[in-house]
């Protein structure tokens, strides 16, 4: 016997918490919400760690005007500014053989790299090709005519900026992101870098549910969630309900179902999960769009061995460094050389949080805790011990968006495959319609947003804008 219902939500994140409570806000209370893991948050994965919380997903709001986030939290003072990232002068350049790089020279070459970013948002629209072709031809436009170093060293500080930049747009490579599709990314003004102090990007839900500023105000979300629930088949072919199946046999129908998984699980699962098969133009959305891994790697130590008001330690490689490297340590070291950077982490001043993307974040998710903070451990004696007195680190957590089975990647991006396509965020968000005006499978998450794709603000408003979309079609 099916659990009947009105609408069924699939996935507890930020679009699915934020279409949850529009619902309730205005009424509607007659829905379920399927999660399949056993905690709430989706990408945002807030964790007890240190002396308080890490994000090991989503961490910044980015932005103030128009960002919904800003605007739900600004009011209750919960944000804080960790703007000493984007200073040239708190970054540490350091080779992967040790030797520090002088700080005139990296902060020239940092002033450079976060100039061509913050200048591309006025030419990309006019690019025929991807990301990183703009990028090179800016960068050695500029080297041209400022020599702030010397040619390989310009090379190399290239190389780190590839991977910083591939973790911003969770690409495996740049070339793979296409130039024209970032213009139509819109950043919010005002600060990119507000953390949520020592509360952690959970606080949302609280927001969200109205648990702040007034927990006796609080909407019944949590009521509404079936947690370790496995969709496995959405079927549509009946012209009444919607049919939902999980994994331990429970049967659900619904008039709607909006679904708010990650990209990565539809390109994973959608010609199963969906009966019939979704629309064609869907389904090249589906594979068209693209979504990449970056991952983080936490680690605690007994006590602070690196400068006050370090924002971060960035690692460059010169060629006969990594071949050094490699050859003493053997082959299976090779994903430390793509740790480009170790940040401090804001309110927690034991903490350095090293950031990987790309192929090699998806082998490190293979390996054990034992063998990462060992791995790092090594790395970190190399390249930091000449200068800095390292101990080892006491404890590890780290992120594995794409082995766990519920997300495949950290989130989306507009690749040269999109553009070459012709599929956007809109074709992914467009949803599957019954006699003429009845949306029975609404989707929703960042991939589903035209200008604020890969943001916790943009799957937010995607939640909001399904639950609106039901909310008119009831009416």
């Amino acid at each position: 016997m099916s659990k009947k219902t009105k609408i069924i939500i699939v996935g507890a994140g930020p679009s699915g918490i934020a279409a949850a409570c529009k619902l309730l806000e205005k009424g509607i209370n007659d829905f379920v919400i399927l999660e399949a893991n056993n905690r709430i948050g989706g990408r945002i994965c807030t964790q007890n760690f240190g002396e308080n919380v890490v994000d090991l997903g989503a961490q910044w709001v980015h932005g103030e005007i128009g960002n919904v986030v800003f605007e739900l939290a600004s009011k209750h003072n919960l944000l804080s500014s960790f703007s000493i990232l984007i200073d040239p002068a708190k970054h540490t350049f350091i080779t992967g053989n040790g030797e520090v790089v002088p700080k005139d020279e990296s902060s020239e070459a940092l002033t450079i790299f976060f100039n061509i970013v913050d200048n591309s948002k006025e030419n990309l629209e006019k690019e025929t090709g991807s990301f990183g072709n703009y990028f090179v031809r800016e960068y050695y436009k500029i080297f041209d005519e400022n020599h702030f170093t010397s040619t390989t060293r310009a090379a190399e500080y290239l190389s780190w900026m590839e991977k910083t930049e591939n973790s911003v747009e969770c690409s495996d490579t740049w070339f793979d992101v296409s130039a024209k599709r970032l213009s139509e990314y819109w950043e919010c003004e005002g600060d990119l870098l507000l953390n949520w102090k020592d509360r952690g990007y959970k606080t949302l839900f609280d927001l969200l549910s109205k648990k702040i500023p007034n927990p006796e105000e609080c909407l019944p979300v949590m009521e509404k969630i079936e947690f370790e629930k496995v969709v496995t088949t959405i079927d549509y072919s009946s012209s009444k309900d919607v049919m939902v199946t999980t994994k331990d046999g429970s049967e659900y129908s619904a008039t709607h179902v909006i679904f708010t998984g990650s990209l990565g699980v539809l390109k994973e699962k959608h010609s199963t999960m969906f009966v019939p098969s979704l629309p064609q133009k869907k389904q090249n959305a589906i594979k068209g769009l693209n979504i990449g891994t970056a991952n983080k790697i936490f680690l605690e130590f007994s006590y602070i061995w690196w400068p006050e008001n370090t924002a971060s330690f960035d690692i460059i490689w010169p060629e006969e460094d990594k071949k050094e490297f490699l050859k003493t340590c053997g082959q299976s070291c090779e994903w430390l050389c793509d740790v480009f950077s170790l940040f401090t982490v804001a309110y927690q001043p034991n903490l350095l949080c090293a950031w990987i993307v790309g192929k090699n974040a998806r082998h490190m998710e293979t390996l054990s805790d034992v063998d990462v903070l060992d791995g790092l451990y090594l790395l970190l004696k190399r390249s930091f011990g000449k200068r800095y007195d390292v101990v080892k680190p006491t404890k590890i957590l780290r992120s594995k968006w794409y082995t766990n089975e519920y997300f495949r990647g950290s989130y989306s991006f507009q690749s040269m495959i999109s553009e070459q396509m012709d599929v956007k965020p809109k074709d992914l968000a467009e949803p599957i319609m019954m006699d003429g005006n009845k949306p029975v499978i609404l989707f929703a998450g960042e991939a589903t947003h035209d200008h604020y794709y890969s943001t916790v603000h943009g799957a937010v408003e995607t939640g909001f804008r399904e639950a609106n979309r039901l909310i008119d079609f009831e009416r």
